[in-house]
């Protein structure tokens, strides 16, 4: 396991214990809780960024400690995933794995992937490719 992959539990239990989705809002964010993974080193073995925040509008400076990140636009497949979290996450990224590792599978792009949780149980992971042509995932 990646030192980083092993990080992701501890970031997300700063996020809860410290409240950052409800003082997100109050600095202006808005919409769902995001997960961007960014700055890929080189592929899905190298080091990456991971950012757990919401949406802010315009380029507005945010204050220490927060950190923005600017997703490109691009083409992204879709994965979905429902059920308890986090087990439904750790599933729906080895279904995207899993999708990536078949012969004929889109080029990833390693710019920006996000996991975007819509409901209690219901999220979807974005992969950013570099030619969607109509594939959709399973």
């Amino acid at each position: 396991m990646q030192p980083s992959k092993a990080r992701i539990p501890g970031l997300w239990g700063e996020f809860a214990g410290q409240n950052w989705a409800e003082r997100l809002g109050q600095e202006g964010a808005f919409g769902p809780t995001l997960s961007v993974y960014s700055a890929y080193e080189s592929d899905v073995s190298g080091s990456y960024q991971i950012l757990i925040g919401r949406e802010v509008a315009g380029s507005s400076a945010v204050a220490p400690p927060l950190q923005r990140v600017n997703i490109p636009p691009g083409q992204y497949l879709v994965f979905s995933c429902s059920g308890p979290l986090p087990g439904a996450v750790i599933e729906g990224w080895r279904a995207v794995w899993a999708f990536f590792e078949r012969p004929g599978a889109p080029r990833r792009a390693y710019t920006a992937d996000l996991e975007v949780y819509l409901e209690p149980e219901r999220v979807e992971i974005w992969i950013a490719v570099h030619e969607a042509a109509g594939l959709k995932p399973p």
